[in-house]
Order: structure tokens, then sequence, then C-alpha cells
């Protein structure tokens, strides 16, 4: 399964598993999901590590366990997705869209999240350890749902 319709069209009809199994057996494929629409599929568990994702709808989606370590994905919609667990560590995700998101446990280390929007997501021992913050918006934030250690917030 080399084709791009073939791995693509596991994702969209939500087949994560045999997506996982070609994802590892392809793990030096570059994947393209820019501009794509994604909005309310379940992509939980998902190896979506190193993908190119920009402008991507992701809004509503079940991304838990979602792996995107080392992606792209600037400009994306993750508004209302349920991101627990997901981790984003050395993402590049400059002016997302995470309004009323679940970021519980979501880390996000080491990653770009300027002029990102999180107004009114859920924030649960959420990792924010070194990652860019310049001009995020975000709701007040308390050091008990957030790890912010060497975060740049200015």
């Amino acid at each position: 399964m080399t084709e791009n319709s073939n791995w693509l069209s596991l994702l969209q009809e939500s087949k994560i598993k045999e997506f996982n199994e070609w994802r590892m057996a392809n793990i030096f494929v570059k994947i393209d999901l820019s501009g794509m629409d994604f909005s309310g599929k379940d992509l939980s568990n998902a190896f979506l590590n190193a993908i190119k994702c920009n402008r991507t709808n992701l809004s509503r989606c079940n991304l838990q366990k979602a792996n995107f370590a080392q992606s792209e994905v600037m400009d994306s919609n993750f508004e209302s997705a349920d991101l627990t667990d997901a981790i984003f560590i050395y993402g590049n995700l400059k002016n997302g869209k995470f309004m009323n998101a679940n970021l519980t446990g979501t880390n996000f280390m080491w990653s770009d999240l300027r002029d990102c929007d999180f107004r009114g997501s859920k924030f649960r021992k959420t990792i924010f350890v070194e990652a860019k913050l310049q001009n995020a918006k975000l709701d007040p934030l308390d050091n008990e749902s957030v790890y912010l250690k060497f975060a740049r917030l200015e």
C-alpha cells in the first residue's frame, strides 16, 4: 500500500490501526495533509509524527494519544478537539486555533505555539516546557493545570 490515496483513505475512514501499520512500514514517506478537512473524525492513537499538516481542519476530532511529534501543523484548526495525551513535541503549530479544546495531558514540549488561540480550552497536566508561546491567547493559567518551565511567554 504505497499509493497516496490508500493511506489517505485509511485516515479518512478512521482505520487507525491499519494506517499505523502502513506508517510503521513506510516511516520515511513524507505525508502532507495540508488544507484537508478531517473535522469530526476519530484519529485517536494515529502515528502522525513528522507530517506536514498546514491549514488543516481538525476541529471536533478525537485526537486522543495522537502523535504529532516533529510535525509542521501551522494555521490549523483544532477547535473543540479532544487532544487528551496527544504529543506535539518539537512541533511547529504557529497560528493554530485550539479554542475549547481538551488539552488534558497534551505535550507541547519544545513546540512553536506563537500566535495560537487557546481560549476556552481545558488544561490539566498540559506540558508547555520550553515552548514558544509569544502572542498566544490564553485564559488565566495556574501551576496546577500546566507545566510552563522555561516557556517563552513574551
